[in-house]
């Protein structure tokens, strides 16, 4: 079967320097500061207390639903502070645990589990994505809507980021496993790999590892197909009409990144992550980095000074969020780390739409982003609703390209926002 096409986006050309970087080990921090919310599931009960001796990969928040991702310690020390109200990357005010490390790296006894799904949800494994849901809760849904075809995503997200293209190259034999493990929990008839086409020596060992039982599809990533609705449209050549309520396993897919998938594999912990730094030069390295480590440390690693003026992005260059400081520890939603110089920093002022039609062109959704974007700014709340403001995936497209910089995107968002705060009666 062919895959089918994408509408609108754009293809950049940038250094692909980052597939062949190998992923370096940061040296595991002295003290990490470890965020009780992760994920999309809710905040995690605290399982510590104040002097508490906990050992590497041990739990330290658990989460509030059956099928959602715990947290754990990511290295074995002394709990010497329970935040009560801490400020994460999102501006979200959340419990956090600070642990200074012993030195000894003291792993967590993990018992053996004969239930796959459970073993996933004690892992604390979710998908390192935009959404960043728990892995657990997904599967549930897939097994419960009997769901037959699983892609396993390799394509990087974001231009300059390459941790998922590296990571199918050395741990191949690891999403092998985690692809076996969730067989056992679904009953798959198909299996897709989807992975960038330029990926030459990933594409070469996914093809030893899976020994013909996957279907690797090579894509020229054009940016941003990689988006969930997106790529499975485009893997398995179908439409999935984006309305509220409507999701992937209607049409009987369940999608992963291949980052979930070794997780999945390797059986243990999540306490680390697989990121990317890049500066609007390029691409500087692949990284292995503990999780609580803070950004300070990684761009010392990385010998990278920040400018004054500049900015720090957790994520990649066109959804990033930016950073409130140097101190704020990576967590289970970092896609990678972009450094902008002051020169990039693009100064918005106040503009008025040109009506070019280039965001109609480059949009994805197929949506009128000047027509959202317009009626977000000026307030009108159920006019945007009512041209598909939720059907926006956020891609930035559409600002990236605009002629006058209207920050299309934030208005987006400002307005989605708005009318959550409102059905929630915030």
């Amino acid at each position: 079967m062919r895959p089918g096409k994408m509408r609108g986006g754009i293809r950049f050309s940038h250094p692909l320097d980052g597939l062949s970087s190998p992923f370096e080990d940061l040296p595991t921090p002295s003290v990490v500061t470890v965020a009780l919310q992760q994920d999309r599931s809710g905040v995690c009960a605290l399982r510590v207390k104040k002097n508490d001796v906990v050992l590497a990969g041990q739990i330290i928040g658990e989460s509030p639903r059956p099928n959602g991702a715990s947290i754990h310690a990511p290295i074995s020390g002394v709990v010497t502070e329970l935040i009560k109200a801490f400020q994460d990357f999102h501006g979200r005010m959340v419990p956090a645990v600070v642990i200074e490390s012993d030195g000894a790296a003291n792993p967590c006894e993990i018992p053996a589990d004969t239930d796959p799904l459970a073993a996933v949800q004690q892992a604390g494994v979710v998908c390192f994505d935009h959404k960043t849901d728990p892995l657990a809760a997904k599967l549930e849904e897939a097994r419960s809507r009997k769901v037959g075809t699983l892609i396993v995503n390799a394509l990087d997200g974001e231009p300059l980021l390459s941790s998922r293209a590296r990571l199918l190259l050395e741990q191949a034999e690891a999403i092998a496993a985690g692809i076996d493990a969730l067989k056992k929990i679904l009953d798959l008839g198909r299996v897709i790999l989807t992975v960038d086409a330029n990926a030459a020596e990933a594409i070469a060992a996914a093809t030893r590892a899976f020994s013909g039982a996957v279907q690797i599809l090579p894509l020229r990533n054009r940016y941003p197909q990689a988006v969930d609705y997106l790529l499975v449209q485009r893997a398995l050549n179908v439409e999935i009409p984006y309305s509220l309520g409507v999701r992937i396993t209607d049409i009987g897919a369940l999608l992963v990144d291949v980052e979930a998938m070794a997780a999945v594999g390797r059986g243990q912990p999540v306490v680390e992550r697989f990121i990317s730094v890049a500066t609007g030069k390029g691409h500087v390295k692949n990284l292995r980095v503990a999780i609580g480590t803070p950004i300070r440390a990684v761009l010392e690693h990385c010998r990278i000074t920040p400018e004054p003026g500049g900015k720090i992005l957790a994520g990649g260059p066109m959804t990033g969020t930016a950073l409130s400081g140097l101190d704020q520890p990576v967590t289970k939603e970092f896609a990678g780390v972009f450094v902008q110089g002051r020169s990039e920093v693009v100064k918005l002022e106040e503009a008025v739409c040109i009506k070019c039609g280039r965001c109609v062109e480059v949009c994805p959704m197929r949506l009128m982003p000047f027509l959202i974007s317009g009626f977000s700014e000026k307030g009108r709340l159920a006019e945007a609703a009512q041209h598909d403001l939720f059907a926006c995936i956020e891609c930035g497209c559409c600002t990236y390209l605009c002629p006058v910089r209207i920050p299309m995107v934030q208005f987006i968002q400002f307005a989605k926002g708005q009318l959550m705060a409102q059905r929630k009666g915030v």
